[in-house]
Parts: structure tokens; sequence; C-alpha cells
């Protein structure tokens, strides 16, 4: 079983994001999808949860065309892909307990104890034991990004979505996230697919990498296949050195 991107299309308007993006996921691997801004990292898990279809191409889970499933079997999937936002977007109103317990409550298979009981444990997989009556607001940033992660297995997925998961955080809580993106795969047997442009923060959690360029993948390996790559464009993201692309050309270097 695994996720795959066949020669996935998306524009918006006039502006062509996808085109011909393909990429597969294998299963219990973390792969992380590297990119600029605007590259189409964050529209690409968009499609593999049908919150977004493709103008053309598509995308599979578990031999499953999204784009095609009605909104019963949609949900059904749902089920089995956890998504952990860029910002955590969690409710406010809500206790952290609540937010994490969320998705238990809309299943309806749970009575209230086996709930509270899986949030607990969550919240412990996650290092944030005894906060479920905190409300959000009483958290730090890397505390929020932690509760959305234990909302996001908090229904035992198979597949864990990370949409740039360090964003923002100083470098000791970016280790902590990267632990935790680790555990999940060791310890729960989680396949995960982690968009990020944080070039450490991929090297530490992956087990393959992609590259995501002008709307196509430009790369695919390992970490240290993509550290050993002669390819310019690849070099000159995670090195950092603009003045790599098109022979050090200076307007070049000014447009990046």
């Amino acid at each position: 079983m695994s996720i795959e991107i066949r020669d996935l299309h998306k524009a918006f308007g006039e502006k062509k994001v996808l085109q011909g993006f393909s990429l597969e996921v294998r299963e219990g691997e973390t792969l992380a999808v590297l990119g600029g801004s605007g590259s189409g990292k964050s529209v690409t898990l968009k499609h593999i949860v049908g919150l977004l279809e493709p103008d053309r191409g598509t995308v599979l889970v578990d031999g499953q065309a999204v784009e095609e499933l009605e909104a019963k079997e949609l949900y059904a999937l749902r089920r089995n892909v956890g998504y952990v936002f860029q910002l955590a977007a969690l409710f406010d109103s809500l206790t952290v307990g609540e937010n994490v317990g969320l998705g238990l409550r809309r299943l309806g298979t749970m009575d209230d104890q086996e709930i509270d009981e899986r949030v607990s444990e969550c919240l412990e997989l996650v290092d944030l034991p005894g906060v479920t009556e905190r409300y959000p607001a009483e958290l730090s940033g890397g505390q929020k990004k932690r509760v959305g992660l234990a909302r996001a297995i908090a229904t035992r997925p198979k597949y864990v979505l990370y949409d740039e998961p360090t964003t923002g955080l100083d470098p000791l809580t970016k280790a902590v996230i990267d632990k935790l993106i680790l555990r999940m795969k060791e310890d729960l047997g989680m396949t995960g697919l982690v968009i990020t442009h944080d070039m450490e923060s991929a090297f530490r959690v992956s087990d393959r990498v992609a590259m995501l360029h002008e709307g196509r993948r430009r790369f695919l390996g390992t970490p240290d296949e993509i550290r050993a790559t002669d390819d310019p464009v690849v070099r000159a993201f995670i090195e950092g050195r603009p003045e790599l692309l098109d022979g050090g050309d200076p307007s070049r270097k000014e447009a990046v």
C-alpha cells in the first residue's frame, strides 16, 4: 500500500503550480518534499486528502483514485490520513483534550472513556502529558504543533501528512518535532510525507527526499544522494547558493 501521485497538474487561473508532478510514498517510509515558497508543496498535500481536484493526473491512496471518490468514500479515506497543519489549526474555544479528541468523536465508534484514554495516550506520545484541560492560548508555538500532531494520530491513521512542521520554531523545538516525526514511524509504523524547506529537518527525519521545482519532480533520492548531487538547481536550493544557477549569471542571482 502506498500514496502515488501520477502526472499531477494544477493551475489557479493563469498560474501553473503543478505541471506533471509524480511521486510515490512507500509504505513505512518518511519522505520529505523540498521546494521553495509557492512551488506547490502544500497544494500537493491538499490533493491527497481531496481538498483540491487535479486539472489532470491522479492521486492514488491504497489504490483508490482520490478525485473519483464519493463524499462517503472520501471521508473513510481521510480516517487513514492524518494531517498536521502548518499553523497547528487548533480551535481556540476547545481545550487541548477536546481538540485532540475531535476526530474520534466524529467517528462515533468510541465512548467517552475510550476517547479520554486515547487522547491521553496521544498526548503522552508527543511528550505533553497533563495538558488536556488547557486551552491553545496557554500553549507555546511548539506545544501547539505537538497538540496538532497528537490530533492527527488520534484515529491511528496509516499515513501522516506534515505541512511545514518546523516553520517558525527555534532550533531546540525543531529538534523535538523531528524526534516526534521519527517516533511516529518507528513506534507506530506510520508512513509520513513531510512538506518542508527546512533542510536540516528534512535530512534528519526522511528516508528519501524529493525536490519539487517548476511544477515537476527535480530530484528523488536518499539524503546522502541529494547532498552529493551535481544538479545545480538542487545544490543551489539545499546550499542556499543562488550563484550556482545559470552559470552564476548576476541577473539570475538577483531574481532568485
